[in-house]
């Protein structure tokens, strides 16, 4: 283990699986105290068994981001368990089981939905916590995006709504909070190839369609991506504020 994080407290929204529990990982394994947000218990639970396997320091927190009193929740379990909040990672989204399908025949309550975790998740877990990072004079909060707000395609237009309005959310919150020595950044992930991917791609040649049009013609793997968010996360990148870092092997070049 490493040191990076030593003697931080993180929470990682949506840590039960996928790239979030990648994070959660990641952040313990350079010695952060990790509290794993997340509404699976049994995800939860299980990344929580394989930090602490490793020798990390996690806990789990039931967490319904979309829930301003689970939120609330989330961070003074938090505080009472760990002592105070350093970090944290707005990754909770509904991504894995989205189908794609024309904007005019998505579904109302769908849509709802996507927004209340993609978009007020993040507001009300950011809400939640600041109050701790003020406790501690300053802190971070790196929120995650994704290169469908930039690209607009189709077929997906509830998503890349709720994505671009995490990309001005990370912006209008870093020049809030900015002066209270709270720096809020945000990172963007292309086609990064996870189970959930797969799932939502109707065919599998889609794959290898969008990877052509990237300029480095190699699938992003989640291993990708981690090591630019535990940097954004990390006081090595201190100077970074209200940007949407983009990884995705160059496909959007911003």
């Amino acid at each position: 283990m490493t040191a990076r994080f030593e003697g931080k407290v993180a929470i990682v929204t949506g840590a039960g699986q996928g790239l979030g529990r990648l994070y959660a990982e990641g952040l313990a394994g350079e010695g952060a105290k990790v509290v794993v947000a997340e509404i699976n218990e049994a995800n939860g639970k299980a990344v929580v068994d394989g930090i602490t396997a490793n020798g990390g320091d996690a806990l789990f927190v039931r967490t319904d981001v979309s829930s301003r009193e689970g939120c609330d929740e989330m961070a003074r379990q938090t505080a009472a368990h760990f002592g105070g909040i350093d970090l944290l990672l707005n990754n909770a989204a509904i991504y894995d089981g989205l189908k794609m399908d024309a904007f005019t025949d998505l579904d109302e309550a769908e849509w709802d939905k996507i927004f209340s975790v993609n978009v007020k998740g993040v507001w009300l877990a950011s809400r939640a916590v600041v109050p701790h990072l003020r406790e501690r004079g300053g802190g971070t909060i790196v929120n995650v995006a994704s290169t469908v707000a930039l690209l607009g395609p189709p077929l997906l237009l509830h998503y890349a709504a709720s994505k671009g309005a995490v990309v001005a959310m990370t912006r209008a919150l870093a020049k809030e909070l900015g002066e209270e020595g709270i720096r809020v950044t945000g990172v963007a992930p292309g086609m990064t190839f996870t189970d959930a991917t797969k799932g939502i791609l109707p065919d599998p040649i889609m794959g290898d369609m969008f990877l052509e049009m990237q300029a480095i013609k190699k699938a992003l793997q989640p291993e990708d991506v981690v090591p630019l968010v535990l940097f954004l996360c990390s006081d090595e990148a201190r100077m970074v504020v209200g940007q949407n870092y983009v990884i995705d092997g160059g496909w959007v070049m911003p």
